[in-house]
């Protein structure tokens, strides 16, 4: 029984640390490119909010999904951040359009 409870404990506590050192790496300000390649930035905070100076700036959360990021921000648009074949890619959604487009970390 005991050792039931230490494996279960074990779990508990990897998963945590784990899932803190997936969100770790993408805290921080990343350069990001819209469809005509126009340069902004995305913050993401350790508290979950996500903020970005494209067009009059935007705000929303965001939250890790198998590894990666999603961004649902207010205005309804969502980004989803993935390390990809050719880096770090970023796909954005709206209700007009879809499109994919490269980031960086900037700090």
């Amino acid at each position: 029984m005991k050792i039931k409870f230490f494996f279960f404990l074990f779990a508990i506590l990897f998963s945590e640390n784990s899932y803190s050192s997936v969100s770790e790496k993408w805290v921080g300000e990343w350069l990001a490119l819209d469809q005509w390649q126009s340069e902004f930035n995305i913050v993401l905070k350790k508290n979950g909010i996500a903020t970005s100076n494209y067009g009059n700036g935007q705000h929303g959360f965001w939250e890790i999904i198998d590894g990666n990021v999603l961004i649902k921000w207010d205005s309804g648009k969502e980004d989803f951040i993935f390390m990809g074949v050719m880096g770090i890619q970023r796909l954005h959604k709206s209700k007009q359009r879809e499109y994919t487009s490269g980031m960086k970390k900037t700090n």
